[in-house]
C-alpha cells in the first residue's frame, strides 16, 4: 500500500468512525470503552473483539447503560464533553492568578505557572504517594513568614482570628507574645512529613523562634493548613490568588426533565457552624432559579451534605445524616445528585438517601454556566453529568468508591 493510500485510508476512517469509536485530535488517539489506541487496525480489532462476544462498546464512566456526556477525570486525565474526548481546556475553564504548588509522584513539591490548573496532585496515604487529581483551592491565602525555606526568627503584628503554621522538617517552633500555643514539633523531612498547628492568638505581635531543621514553612491566617507558598525574601509577604473552575453552559448536558451529577475528591475544612461551610458546585442563574451542593456543619453536625434545586418559591433540598462527615484535612467523598420536574435525591458514599418528591419544576440551568468549588479546599477525581435520571439505584452506584 502506498504512502498516499494509507493517507486516505486513515482519513476515511476517521471521517467514518464506527459506532463506539472516537479520535481525539489532540492527543492523536482513538478511543473505545475510554480504552487508548494508536491506530485504526488496533482500536477496530478491539471494536470487533468486544461484539463479537456479545459485549457492548460502553465506557467505564457510564452507569446503568447511561454514558455521561460530561466527564472530568482529573486521575486519568481523560475529559469529554458532549460525548465526545477533548482536553481539559476546552473542558473547563480554569483560573488563578498567581503561581501554586503542589506534589507531584515523588513526594516533591512543584510549580503550577498562573492559570495553570494542578492535575497530577499527589496525597500520601501512609506508605504510598497517591493520585487525587485536579488541586483546587478557592480560598487565597498568604504566607506571613519569610526566608521559609529555612526558617529564621520573625515576629508579626496578628488579630485574633485563627491561625495555622506548618513545616517540614525535625525541628520544632515556639510561639511567643499573642499565642504560647504549640510548640509545633516536626515529624521527618518531606512532604509526607508535614506537620501543622492550628491556633487563635491574641490581638497583638506573635513571635515565631525556629530550632533545628525547619523547612518549607508557613504562617497563614485560616482554620487549615493550605498549600506550601514559598517565600524566600528576607521579609515580607507572600500571597497564592484563588482557584476557580468554570464548566460553560456549552458543554454542560441539559434535559428539562432530568439531569444527574457526580463529584469525588478530598475536602479540607474546619467545623466553623457554617450552613454553606463548602459548596461542591453551584449551578445558578439566579437565587430563585438554581441546583447547588454543598456542605453544612451549622445543624449541631459536623459534615452534612445538601442537595438542594430551587424552582421560583419552591425549594427543595435532600440532606445525608448530619454527621456524615467530619472535618479534616483531605476527607475523602464521593457523592450524586438526580434532579428533576418531580424529585430530588442525594446518595454518599453508595448509599442512596431518601427521595423527595415535591419538587413540581426543574430550574432551567440550559443557559447557565457551573462553578466548581466555588468555596472548597480539597482535590477532584472525578466530575460527571448526565442529560438522564439514573434512579435511586444508579446515583447510590454513581456515588460508590467500589
Amino acid at each position: 500500500m502506498s504512502s498516499n493510500s494509507m493517507t486516505d485510508y486513515v482519513e476515511a476512517f476517521r471521517a467514518n468512525l464506527p459506532a463506539g469509536i472516537t479520535f481525539d485530535a489532540t492527543l492523536n488517539r482513538y478511543f473505545c470503552n475510554d480504552k487508548r489506541y494508536l491506530n485504526e487496525w488496533e482500536v477496530e480489532a478491539y471494536l470487533n473483539y468486544i461484539k463479537k462476544f456479545g459485549f457492548t462498546a460502553i465506557s467505564a464512566y457510564a452507569v446503568g447503560g447511561l454514558e455521561p456526556p460530561l466527564v472530568l477525570d482529573f486521575d486519568e486525565t481523560f475529559y469529554r464533553t458532549g460525548g465526545t474526548a477533548t482536553d481539559l481546556v476546552s473542558a473547563a475553564t480554569h483560573a488563578r492568578a498567581s503561581a501554586a504548588t503542589y506534589v507531584d509522584a515523588n513526594g516533591i513539591l512543584q510549580t503550577a505557572a498562573i492559570n495553570e490548573p494542578r492535575v497530577g496532585h499527589h496525597i500520601y496515604n501512609g506508605s504510598a504517594w497517591v493520585d487525587e487529581g485536579y488541586f483546587h483551592e478557592s480560598d487565597p491565602r498568604t504566607n506571613l513568614l519569610h526566608t521559609t525555606d529555612t526558617l529564621v526568627t520573625q515576629s508579626y503584628t496578628v488579630t485574633a482570628v485563627p491561625h495555622t503554621l506548618h513545616f517540614t522538617g525535625t525541628g520544632t517552633v515556639t510561639l511567643s507574645g499573642a499565642s504560647t500555643a504549640g510548640p509545633l514539633v516536626g515529624t521527618g523531612t518531606g512532604e509526607q512529613n508535614r506537620a501543622s498547628l492550628t491556633f487563635t492568638p491574641t490581638a497583638g505581635t506573635l513571635t515565631v523562634t525556629p530550632s533545628g531543621d525547619v523547612s518549607d514553612a508557613q504562617l497563614e491566617v485560616g482554620s487549615t493548613p493550605s498549600s506550601y507558598i514559598p517565600n524566600l525574601a528576607a521579609s515580607g509577604t507572600v500571597t497564592r490568588a484563588a482557584d476557580t473552575l468554570t464548566i460553560l453552559s456549552a458543554n454542560l448536558p441539559w434535559n428539562p426533565l432530568a439531569v444527574s451529577i457526580q463529584m469525588e475528591g478530598t475536602m479540607t475544612y474546619a467545623d466553623t457552624g457554617n450552613a454553606t461551610e463548602l459548596f461542591f458546585l453551584r449551578w445558578d442563574e439566579s437565587v430563585n432559579e438554581r441546583i447547588q451542593l454543598y456542605l453544612d456543619t451549622i445543624t449541631g453536625g459536623t459534615g452534612q451534605v445538601a442537595f438542594q434545586q430551587k424552582k421560583d418559591a419552591n425549594n427543595d433540598i435532600v440532606r445525608s445524616l448530619s454527621d456524615t462527615y467530619s472535618p479534616g484535612i483531605n476527607v475523602p467523598f464521593n457523592i450524586a445528585s438526580r434532579h428533576g420536574s418531580t424529585f430530588i435525591n442525594g446518595a454518599v458514599d453508595g448509599t442512596a438517601l431518601t427521595v423527595n418528591t415535591t419538587p413540581t419544576a426543574l430550574p432551567d440551568l440550559s443557559f447557565t454556566d457551573m462553578q466548581i468549588g466555588s468555596t472548597f479546599m480539597g482535590t477532584i477525581k472525578l466530575f460527571r453529568v448526565w442529560s438522564d435520571d439514573l434512579t435511586d439505584e444508579g446515583i447510590a452506584e454513581a456515588s460508590s468508591n467500589a
